[in-house]
């Protein structure tokens, strides 16, 4: 029993002794973890070096990194004439600010004013059926029987349209505003002369 007892504490005492002697570290196994590292170290700089020489690639422009131009847009070259229609359009503009009158003039600016205010409240009317279709289509999907609640798809496809309906009148609204602010600059660029 002794002897058995002393052959098993020798054999832990072997087993740690030789799972312990590459944990020591010999010379010839830390020149091996230096020569990994140098690789390491080289296929790095190879791959830094790859990646300046391929080719970047090519811009993707979409609505989030084109900048806004605010109407004014610039070309490089010789500027092509304009349309007989633009250009008619263009001197009866400059016919009617160029006999402008002052009592015109401010008439003209009333009804600018009341196109702006007119589109901001059109703005607001949009921005409020946008609110109330979200929460509505949030409340439609909450729905567990959803798919077969005809009613309330119909009222958000009706809700739908008169979002879309309401940005025409936006477009339709700015595009007046624009227009009668053209005719005041061009009234006022005139009487500069």
């Amino acid at each position: 029993m002794k002897f058995a007892k002393l052959g098993v504490a020798i054999l832990l005492l072997s087993a740690l002794a030789i799972a312990a002697w590459p944990q020591q570290g010999s010379p010839s196994s830390q020149s091996s973890t230096t020569g990994q590292q140098e690789s390491l170290v080289d296929a790095a700089r190879r791959t830094k070096e790859q990646k300046k020489e391929q080719p970047k690639a090519a811009k993707v422009w979409d609505n989030d990194n084109i900048p806004e131009t605010n109407g004014n847009i610039s070309v490089v070259g010789q500027p092509s004439e304009p349309a007989p229609a633009e250009s008619s359009v263009a001197q009866k503009t400059e016919k009617k600010t160029a006999a402008m009158t002052p009592e015109e003039k401010a008439d003209l600016q009333k009804q600018l004013d009341n196109a702006k205010a007119h589109l901001a409240s059109l703005k607001t009317d949009l921005d409020i059926a946008q609110r109330k279709h979200t929460l509505d289509e949030q409340t439609y999907i909450s729905n567990p029987n959803h798919e077969r609640d005809e009613a309330g798809a119909a009222a958000l496809d009706d809700e739908k349209q008169q979002i879309a309906d309401k940005q025409a009148q936006i477009t339709e609204a700015q595009k007046k505003v624009d227009d009668l602010q053209a005719q005041l600059e061009a009234a006022s660029s005139n009487e500069a002369r």
